[in-house]
């Protein structure tokens, strides 16, 4: 009996035990429906000042990138600008003005855009260029008013002559010219050099000549050349032309001061003979016309010779003949 009344005591004891711990676990109860904030640790938060604008963090107020978007970004758009560029004729005679447009996104870009527009050479089928598309331009700036282009140093493998370098450095010039620039300095890969081909000197700037002093394209002679050399381009009389009466002799002369002699002769005989003057002297190609009376010669066939007088020795230079036909 004694035995069952501790085993009774063991158990009240036991159930009153887990009555109370159950009364300590219990949770208590929660009055919103929100869970309580946690607990940030400061040296823990890391802050990107780029997504700040003022520099400062946490003022951000961009947008977040959404992945997603494939909406492509705003480009800005070329636009077109009228300019003027310069090319020479196929027989390196004259040059000849351009018009055109070239395109940039901004205007500040203009010069050098229209450079590369005429390294790309002309349109005009009567035109042609100078230099190949190997060449590049590095840059445009304005130093102190003078405009310094770059070339690269391919310029320097391009063989043109005497004649094609002057008309090159012309060319640049004047295509700098309607963006304010007086002068023009060439260089290459940044550098100033004493020619930038064989024989033009370019250590100095370049100076731009008078705009008005150019044809345009449209304006250019439609006559074919007959006869040429180095001095001379001969429109009229093509070699064996019936003549009569006169002799007209038209062309275009590169001659020192502008200035040549000629001659008509019938066999041995010289009939006439005389000097003139062409519209422009070297290095330019002026106009000239000639006009000889032929009165009462005989024969049957003419040659007039038109040449430059060497100043050293008084010899003949650059002769050129021109055999005609003489109408009975």
């Amino acid at each position: 009996m004694k035995k069952l009344f501790t085993l009774i005591g063991i158990a009240l004891l036991s159930l009153l035990l887990v009555v109370g711990c159950g009364k300590n676990n219990a949770v208590p109860p929660q009055h919103n429906d929100q869970e309580p904030p946690a607990v940030i640790d400061p040296d823990e938060v890391t802050i990107d000042p780029a997504e700040d604008p003022a520099g400062e963090p946490g003022t951000s107020s961009e947008e977040p990138i959404d992945e997603n978007d494939l909406t492509p970004t705003p480009q800005v758009k070329q636009q077109k600008y009228p300019v003027v560029l310069y090319f020479p004729d196929s027989d390196l005679m004259r040059t000849y003005r351009v018009k055109t447009e070239v395109a940039v996104k901004d205007k500040k870009q203009l010069p050098k855009a229209a450079l590369e527009a005429w390294l790309a050479g002309p349109q005009h089928k009567e035109l042609t260029g100078l230099v190949h598309d190997d060449v590049v331009i590095e840059y445009v700036q304005d130093v102190g008013g003078v405009a310094h282009v770059s070339f690269s140093k391919e310029i320097q493998d391009i063989k043109i002559g005497l004649d094609g370098e002057l008309l090159f450095a012309e060319q640049v010039a004047m295509i700098m010219q309607q963006f304010g620039y007086e002068q023009t300095q060439l260089l290459v890969e940044g550098k100033v050099v004493e020619t930038l081909f064989e024989y033009f000197y370019t250590k100095d700037p370049i100076s731009a000549k008078d705009p008005d002093s150019y044809r345009w394209v449209e304006e250019m002679d439609p006559r074919e050349i007959v006869l040429q050399n180095t001095a001379f381009r001969i429109y009229e009389p093509a070699p064996g032309a019936v003549v009569k009466d006169k002799v007209v002799i038209r062309g275009m002369a590169q001659v020192f001061e502008a200035a040549f002699q000629y001659e008509f002769k019938v066999g041995d005989k010289i009939v006439s003979e005389g000097y003139t003057m062409a519209s422009e002297g070297a290095p330019g190609w002026g106009e000239f016309e000639i006009v000889i009376e032929l009165g009462n010669v005989t024969g049957n066939t003419g040659t007039v010779v038109i040449y430059e007088t060497s100043m050293k020795d008084g010899s003949r230079l650059n002769e050129l003949a021109i055999p005609v036909t003489i109408a009975k």
